[in-house]
């Protein structure tokens, strides 16, 4: 069985801050990790950050590893929604 872990997003999770999370998140992909993304703190997310989180989404499920958001703050839910993602990450308004 799968090890699961639940990762929290910065409070303002942009591009001054995406590589540091794409790094995390690709030591859970590369560890076999099923992660749980906890967005309930986000007051601001920027179009990188949500490619970053996109692109993570992709590759766990290539490797069929399991990755959802929860808790996902007004504003998460609004970008995402902007960006036209929220079916992809599974959001639901």
């Amino acid at each position: 069985m799968a090890e699961s872990t639940t990762y929290q997003l910065d409070k303002f999770s942009d591009i001054s801050k995406a590589d540091i999370l794409l790094e995390k998140l690709e030591s859970y992909l590369n560890g076999g990790v099923s992660v749980a993304v906890d967005a309930s703190q986000v007051e601001r997310i920027d179009t990188s950050a949500m490619q970053v989180l996109l692109a993570w989404f992709k590759s766990m499920e290539k490797q069929h590893f399991q990755a959802q958001i929860i808790n996902p703050s007004d504003p998460f839910l609004k970008a995402a929604s902007m960006l036209g993602v929220s079916e992809f990450l599974r959001l639901k308004h």
